[in-house]
Formats: structure tokens, C-alpha cells, sequence
């Protein structure tokens, strides 16, 4: 029996939407499963503020009654503005392993695309590059993090056989904390310490961190991405959601920033490892998600890189290497063993220049796809 595909308009509609990789993945050793509360506020345009200038469709196949595939597509006129041409993109992509079903998801979406005046395609993307972005290609033996994309295998055969091609590549790599600080790392901090104004510290706690630094982390983040491929600009009302979503989660030990004077320049965001963590509280913080998620932040021996701006005029001036140095230094006062660098650009060798003193190997990469639509 094939697959029919119906819009999502209601309540009940966008909560099978939502659940459905949970049904999907129940048995998925490398599944983690995001937070069934953090799902439901992106998708309600009363919280996500980038409802405001994204036009968004959302799919789902069905079949004896159930669902069995997914899609979103979405319009977000920001980035057409910023990228001029009409692309569209999709995402929250998840299918059984069927090429027909995914056909129909696809045409369903490339059609509302085409309909509203796109004459592209690319994807998996989200509202914004905050959201999950990318197919994996690369990796699939090894448990990603919180933050990174997972999906099965077919995923990218059932796109390809479409007609998708690469558009870009993310690439993550895997450090190996070493015993001691490399002595270059060591040599190079110094000399860097001499020439430099540029001092590095962290808050003590997650009040301080959103107060004090909240909006300069995000108008270094809006400075040193705007020409990033996927970014767009993030207003006074996204920084605020992101401020409350976010830095008053994080460990500040591992939130680094380097000012010149009073005015913030750089920084990075770091958390300890909680794919594990999220895997056991299954997708809901309580009764008991919460205690394990909490354990983690103090026991986890993996550091998860998430973020990482530094303004363009201090660019090749060492700041990346002060900023590392410091989270080496919190690295071994916890004694952790890796830390993950999540998705980077695999031609920004800027970014990818923080780790070159270090042991590290790419093992996962991740792809965002692209077709002209009407071919």
C-alpha cells in the first residue's frame, strides 16, 4: 500500500510530526533523542521568533494509519535577500526505508516550493543555521552529539536518487586531549600574551555570563558569520530568545571569552558531553531526564565545541589560540579525554586552525544537498 501525504494543520497533527523519529529510532543505539519540550517551541510561532520572516509547510506520510515520513520546507526571506536567488529549503527530513515515500514527500514539498516562487532546493536546513542542518554521510558507527546530525544511512541514497547533489560539507573531528599542554601550545600562548591586550577569562556563573555578555557574544557571532554559507543576521528579539534558551544552560567554566579593554572580541562555547545523558532521559526532563543530563555536566570526559566568533579585525591575531589555551586549561582540571568540534565548514581553515596543534581525526561529515526545481 502506498503512502498519502497530508499537510500538517493541527494540534495533534504536529505532535505525530514531531514524535515520529522517536517511533522511528526506538531501537537506534546512536539516536538521541532531543528534548520533546525543545521541539515543541520551534515549532510554535508564538516562541520561535523565526516565524517572522519564514514561510513554513510541514508534511506527513502515512500509511495504515500512521505516520511514516516526514518533511518541513521553508522560505526564510531573510536568506533570500541575503543569497539573491528563490532557494527554498527542507529539513526535519525522516523516512522508513522506502524510495516511493520519500518521492512523495519530496514532490510534496518541491511542489509548495515552486508554488510560492522558488526555483530551488537545498537541504536538510532548518528556520535558521541554529537549527539541525546536514544528512550525514560519514561517521555512522559513532555516537554523535547533541548538536550533531544522525540518520540512517538510506537517507542519503533516497535524496541522491531524486536528483540532489552536494551543495556543501561540514566536517567534525574528534581531539584527543593530550597528557600535558603540547609545549608549542605553550610557547605560542606566551608570545601571544606579550604583543596582545587581549585577556581571556570566564564568568562563574550562568547569571553573570547571560547579563554581562548575552548580547556581545551574539553581535560577535552576527560580525564574524554574516558571510558564512546558511547564516543570517539574528535581530535584538532572536538574541534575546536565544540568550534565555541557551547561556542559562551552559557550564561557564567552558564559555571563554576574550575582551580588549571592556569590549568583547571572541569567544567559544563549550559543554561537556551529554549524547548519553539525552539517550537515557529519552527525550523528557522529567521525573528523572534532568538528573542525568546534571550528572553528565559534571562526569562527562568528552568537551563539545558548539560555537566559536571572533570579530573580523582580530582575526589572525592569536585570539583563537588564547581562547583554546584557556579551555585546555578547564580540559584538565576535569580530566576529560576528547572533545568534539561539531560542524565546521570543511573549507573555513580558519575555524579549523584552532585544533592544528593537536591530535585530532575527522570522523564524521555531514552534507547539505541542492536541486534546481522544475528538472
Amino acid at each position: 500500500m502506498s503512502a498519502f501525504i497530508k499537510p500538517v494543520k493541527t494540534k495533534s497533527e504536529l505532535k505525530q510530526f514531531i514524535k515520529l523519529p522517536y517511533r522511528l529510532y526506538s531501537d537506534d543505539p546512536l539516536w538521541i533523542p532531543p528534548l520533546i519540550s525543545q521541539e515543541k517551541a520551534q515549532f510554535n510561532p508564538e516562541k520561535n521568533p523565526s516565524y517572522r520572516y519564514c514561510d513554513t509547510e510541514f508534511f506527513l506520510a502515512w500509511r495504515d494509519g500512521r505516520p511514516v515520513g516526514r518533511i518541513a520546507v521553508i522560505i526564510n526571506r531573510r536568506y533570500l535577500e541575503k543569497l539573491g536567488k528563490n532557494c527554498g529549503r527542507f529539513g526535519w527530513f525522516e523516512c522508513e526505508d522506502n524510495r516511493e515515500t520519500a518521492n512523495a514527500l519530496f514532490s510534496a514539498a518541491e511542489n509548495w516550493l515552486t508554488e510560492n516562487g522558488m526555483t530551488e532546493i537545498s537541504g536538510p536546513m532548518g528556520f535558521t543555521d541554529n537549527d539541525m542542518t546536514g544528512f550525514l554521510v560519514e561517521g555512522f558507527d559513532e555516537l554523535p552529539t547533541i548538536a550533531g546530525s544522525y540518520n540512517p544511512p538510506w537517507h542519503n541514497d533516497l535524496v541522491t536518487s531524486r536528483g540532489y547533489e552536494k551543495e556543501v560539507d561540514y566536517v567534525e573531528y574528534k581531539i584527543t586531549v593530550p597528557e600535558t599542554l603540547p609545549e608549542k601550545v605553550e610557547r605560542l600562548t606566551a608570545l601571544i600574551k606579550k604583543r596582545s591586550t587581549v585577556k581571556v577569562f570566564n564568568e562563574k556563573t550562568t547569571k553573570a555570563l547571560s547579563e554581562n555578555w548575552g548580547h556581545q557574544i551574539f553581535d560577535v557571532l552576527n560580525e564574524s558569520y554574516k558571510e558564512l554559507y546558511g547564516t543570517t543576521l539574528l535581530d535584538e528579539k532572536e538574541i534575546n530568545y536565544y540568550i534565555k534558551a541557551y547561556l542559562g544552560q551552559v557550564d561557564p567554566e567552558f564559555i571563554k571569552l576574550a575582551i580588549d579593554g571592556d569590549r568583547l572580541v571572541g569567544f567559544i562555547i563549550a559543554m561537556p558531553n551529554l549524547s548519553k545523558a539525552f539517550q537515557k532521559a529519552r527525550g523528557r526532563l522529567f521525573p528523572f531526564g534532568f538528573i542525568h543530563i546534571l550528572r553528565a555536566m559534571k562526569k562527562s570526559k568528552i568537551l563539545d565545541f558548539y560555537l566559536a566568533g571572533i570579530r573580523p579585525a582580530y582575526q589572525g591575531k592569536g585570539v583563537d589560540a588564547l581562547m583554546t589555551y584557556e579551555i585546555g586549561k578547564s580540559v584538565f582540571k576535569r580530566k576529560m579525554e576528547f572533545a568534539e568540534s561539531n560542524h565546521e565548514l570543511e573549507d573555513n581553515k580558519k575555524i579549523q586552525a584552532m585544533w592544528k596543534l593537536y591530535e585530532k581525526r575527522l570522523h564524521r561529515r555531514v552534507r547539505v544537498y541542492h536541486c534546481t526545481l522544475g528538472t
